[in-house]
């Protein structure tokens, strides 16, 4: 009986994980985005793990765009608990599209306009940013703009989605974006 001990005890130790741990270190998980241009995208991203830290980065497309931010980060960057896109002048249709089915961000992400929103991003706190657009949104002054949501109006016959639009000063209004 006594033999087996040292078995069990081994067999504990390796199950319990510990080659794991740290892994949440390991990645920079993205609260809100900014993404604008046609030609080449202009991306600016503020994580979790530091309100204050923001990367912009360019690409010729959005993953070229994210794979220098990744390399200024110095870390994988995880996209899906991504709360806030912010869309400049862009391909909203592709961009959006893009976002949700190969960066997986999540379904309840909210998609705000912004003629500068990398200058948003870099002079405001995502958090608040993301706050205060779910409480405009349940106060009914500001239109439901999960992605979900404005996908389905950018591919409805209208081709059209009205949502929140915020000014780098902090003001608040609606615009219409249209499928390009």
């Amino acid at each position: 009986m006594l033999k087996w001990i040292p078995a069990v005890m081994l067999t504990a130790a390796v199950m319990t994980g510990c080659a794991s741990s740290g892994l949440v270190h390991d990645k920079e998980y993205l609260r809100a985005v900014s993404v604008r241009g046609i030609a080449e995208k202009e991306m600016t991203f503020s994580f979790f793990s530091d309100e204050t830290m923001t990367v912009s980065a360019s690409g010729k497309d959005i993953e070229e765009a994210l794979e220098k931010a990744e390399l200024k980060a110095g870390k994988p960057v995880f996209t899906g608990y991504t709360e806030l896109v912010i869309v400049g002048e862009c391909e909203y249709e592709a961009v959006l599209g893009e976002l949700l089915n190969d960066w997986k961000v999540s379904p309840s992400c909210r998609v705000v306009y912004s003629r500068n929103g990398g200058k948003l991003l870099r002079e405001n706190q995502a958090e608040q940013l993301s706050g205060r657009i779910k409480q405009a949104v349940k106060q009914g002054e500001a239109p439901e703009s999960d992605i979900i949501t404005v996908l389905g109006e950018l591919l409805s016959s209208e081709g059209s989605a009205v949502i929140p639009e915020m000014s780098p000063s902090g003001e608040e209004s609606t615009c219409r974006i249209n499928r390009q």
